[in-house]
């Protein structure tokens, strides 16, 4: 065996979460190396909705215009609808009994003005069978000939100074390689065991079955809705499975959509939740077109879990996405964890290996991302979970047809009471949206650790329903998107910083020039770059190295006074904030800067 390879940074697993982490290194100029066991990326067509915390990041990457150009426009992903079928002609066929405007995308709701408004960019649908193919380019375009599949990493051994992977290439040849750092986003199937990370929470709670198919469906799917819920009471299916869902997958959108998936929930165990000729009937069963032509592309299975890492680092190895958590897959929290997890370890690897940041800045990684994971598992369940209030409403009794039927049609019969129940159901159903609304467990998560420096303010109340998102300044929190203009350019406040443009932005106004002054000598004496926007009204903006508060929103939404500063990290989060001018000639700029990166000195 030759001499091992040194290499800065490893990545395990070349799915969603190890590929983004590619693309975020390579924009950090960190040299690294990603080794994927499988020949190819995901043939499963989940992990479909992408929120807007994930699409601001591909936005800050380069990312977002490849996922726009596939993802589904917003208005065929605005609607969530609870029917009874697609076809048949019997008293309750082809019904709807409740709907909802989902991931801001209704133009109607409330969710819609301010999805607008508090992000440069909004959310997607695009299965894994469509954004892994678009992140691996990406990913071999910025770090060819490093971005490994058909390797598969056979051990790994913490030695201290560095980590040893044995790796098998493509061609079954055994490779050995030196790694600084290695992170491990390979769903848990390999690294976790060797480090002791164990994972927490309750297991097997159903089997979910999905049916990747090809159907036309074009005369029976409304353009706005990007899933449909079944209710089919003379289904026998109904004493089998919890819910049918059907999901639109592309890559044509909105009715003309040539493939879908359909989610069945098995009981763990069932015998049946693999075989087509079971699964063929039970889907012309539920959508009631007995007669529709499905061209079966796969068939999956998974059993949910609700489990998160016990840890998320063990020495020089890191876990992320799947890797450190799993859960239902409700809220789409999933896939977006991931790309928030690697997002917030990449800048921290290159700040560490450039030596910019002390060894230390790594432990905020998990004391970061830990909480966010454990709280996106919990809400994940907790929404999942919420289905059995809406079946309840619907009067669902599984297993049991007869009364099914009884029930569905008094729903849809000609009378006051029965629109009085559907009424009462629909009210329900608004209640989803801490599933389907769920703005501020998007956006609105808080890091607290050493790479945060607190300002003595009080946490902000969060909404308990998940929905209504803050913006704030407080440090721990996402910066607030705000559009500014200079030179003629619109662009957002989260276009400052990060990708590799600077270490750190300093955002101030016209009277922080003692701000300006200190983070210009900081760019001059020592080895960091920090970004300086200094912003103004209008009316205020006298010479071309102001910005403009191009709609008056960043006046409201700064929260320091005239001469305040607001320290933001290249993940978008607030590193540190001065409600009031310096008292100390700009010192207190240089003391956050060096508590964020675990310095004594940057200077």
């Amino acid at each position: 065996m030759s001499s091992p390879i040194e290499i800065p940074v490893a990545i395990v697993g070349g799915g969603s979460c190890g590929l983004n982490l590619s693309i975020f290194l390579s924009d950090h100029k960190v040299d690294h190396v990603l080794f994927e066991r499988h020949p190819g990326t995901s043939i499963l067509p989940k992990a479909h909705y992408l929120n807007q915390r994930s699409t601001e990041i591909w936005r800050q990457h380069g990312v977002e215009e490849e996922i726009k150009k596939q993802g589904c426009p917003l208005r065929n992903m605005s609607r969530m609808n609870w029917s009874t079928s697609l076809g048949g002609d019997g008293p309750y066929d082809r019904q709807n009994v409740g709907t909802s405007p989902c991931f801001g995308g209704d133009p109607y709701s409330e969710a819609y003005v301010t999805y607008k408004r508090d992000s440069p960019t909004l959310p997607s649908n695009l299965p894994l069978i469509r954004s892994e193919p678009i992140f691996r380019k990406i990913a071999e375009e910025r770090n060819p000939g490093r971005i490994l599949f058909n390797y598969c990493v056979l051990d790994l051994e913490d030695k201290g100074d560095f980590v040893l992977l044995t790796v098998n290439d493509s061609a079954g040849k055994t490779i050995q390689y030196h790694a600084q750092y290695v992170v491990a986003a390979d769903g848990g199937k390999t690294v976790g065991h060797k480090i002791g990370v164990e994972m927490e929470g309750p297991t097997n709670l159903v089997n979910i079955v999905s049916t990747h198919f090809r159907a036309d469906l074009s005369k029976y799917w409304d353009d706005r809705v990007l899933i449909t819920h079944f209710a089919n009471p003379e289904g026998e299916a109904m004493a089998n499975f919890n819910f049918g869902a059907l999901v639109q997958m592309g890559p044509t959108w909105g009715r003309h959509s040539e493939e879908w998936a359909l989610y069945f929930g098995f009981r763990v165990g069932d015998p049946q939740r693999f075989a087509p000729d079971t699964l063929v009937p039970r889907i012309r069963e539920l959508l009631k077109l007995p007669d529709l032509e499905v061209d079966v592309l796969h068939i999956s299975h998974w059993v949910l879990d609700r489990v998160l890492a016990n840890k998320y680092r063990e020495g020089r190895v890191f876990v992320a996405g799947d890797a450190a958590h799993r859960h239902p897959p409700a809220s789409g929290l999933g896939l977006n964890t991931a790309i928030q997890d690697a997002h917030n370890i990449a800048w921290k690897l290159a700040a560490v290996l450039k030596g910019k940041a002390a060894p230390a800045l790594l432990n905020s990684y998990e004391d970061e991302r830990r909480p966010v994971g454990r709280r996106n598992c919990d809400w994940a369940l907790f929404t999942f979970r919420h289905i059995n209030v809406l079946n309840a409403a619907m009067g669902i009794v599984p297993g049991n047809k007869e009364a099914n039927v009884a029930r569905f049609t008094r729903l849809f019969e000609d009378t006051q009471w029965a629109q009085t129940e559907l009424a009462q159901i629909q009210r329900t159903i608004e209640l989803h949206d801490i599933e389907l609304s769920a703005h501020d467990i998007e956006l609105g998560y808080i890091y607290e650790s050493g790479a945060v420096v607190g300002d003595g303010s009080w946490r902000p109340k969060s909404d308990p329903t998940g929905r209504n998102y803050v913006p704030t300044t407080r440090p721990g929190h996402r910066l607030p998107h705000v559009w500014l203009e200079k030179d003629g350019e619109v662009l957002s406040t989260h276009d400052l910083v990060g990708a590799g443009k600077a270490d750190f932005l300093l955002l101030t106004d016209e009277h922080g020039g003692t701000w300006v002054k200190a983070a210009e000598e900081i760019n001059k004496t020592a080895r960091l770059n920090i970004a300086i926007a200094q912003v103004a009204s209008r009316q205020h903006v006298r010479d071309s190295t102001l910005y403009e508060d191009y709609d008056g929103q960043w006046v409201l939404r700064r929260q320091v006074d005239d001469g305040g500063a607001v320290l933001v990290r290249p993940d978008n989060m607030v590193a540190w904030r001065s409600v009031q001018p310096s008292r100390f000639s700009g010192r207190e700029l240089v003391d956050a800067i060096n508590t964020v990166l675990g310095k004594e000195n940057i200077q």
